[in-house]
């Protein structure tokens, strides 16, 4: 749980949501789900999910908030999701920016709305990552609330 934590703070290569779940099942299954049971694990469940994704859906949102096209929201993502496969963190917000710029590019040809795609995908970015390092600190606090009151 701890590593879980400091994924997500310090080191967000590392899916630290989900570290900070398996921690939880693993302090669970090591007191036969006395303390921390079934239902708490589905809601630190929850959050871990919330926030394992909240890079492609935060994303999607903001580029639409921008003016972005459905092409670029829907070409980022995609590119996000191919990026974070090859190149891991930073193949995401590389191939986040990269899908968001194509179609706008496609479809403007104008240099300064694709710069602000481009920015505009780096707020994004920077918006998920606080989403995530706030989840997982919600996530840590669930479960020191559960284990402390028993």
């Amino acid at each position: 749980m701890f590593l879980g934590l400091v994924s997500v703070v310090i080191l967000p290569i590392l899916p630290g949501a989900a570290l900070i779940w398996l921690g939880a099942l693993l302090y669970a299954s090591m007191t036969e789900f006395v303390v921390v049971g079934w239902g708490t694990l589905a809601v630190l469940g929850v959050i871990a999910l919330i926030a394992m994704t909240s890079d492609i859906w935060v994303g999607a949102l903001g580029q639409r908030r921008g003016g972005a096209s459905i092409w670029a929201t829907i070409f980022s993502m995609i590119g996000g999701i191919i990026g974070l496969f090859i190149l891991n963190i930073p193949g995401m917000l590389i191939g986040s920016i990269i899908g968001a710029l194509l179609p706008e590019w496609q479809r403007w040809r104008d240099g300064k709305f694709v710069l602000d795609v481009s920015w505009r995908t780096i707020k994004n970015w920077l918006v998920s990552i606080a989403i995530q390092v706030s989840l997982g600190l919600v996530m840590v606090t669930i479960f020191l609330v559960r284990v402390i009151t028993g």
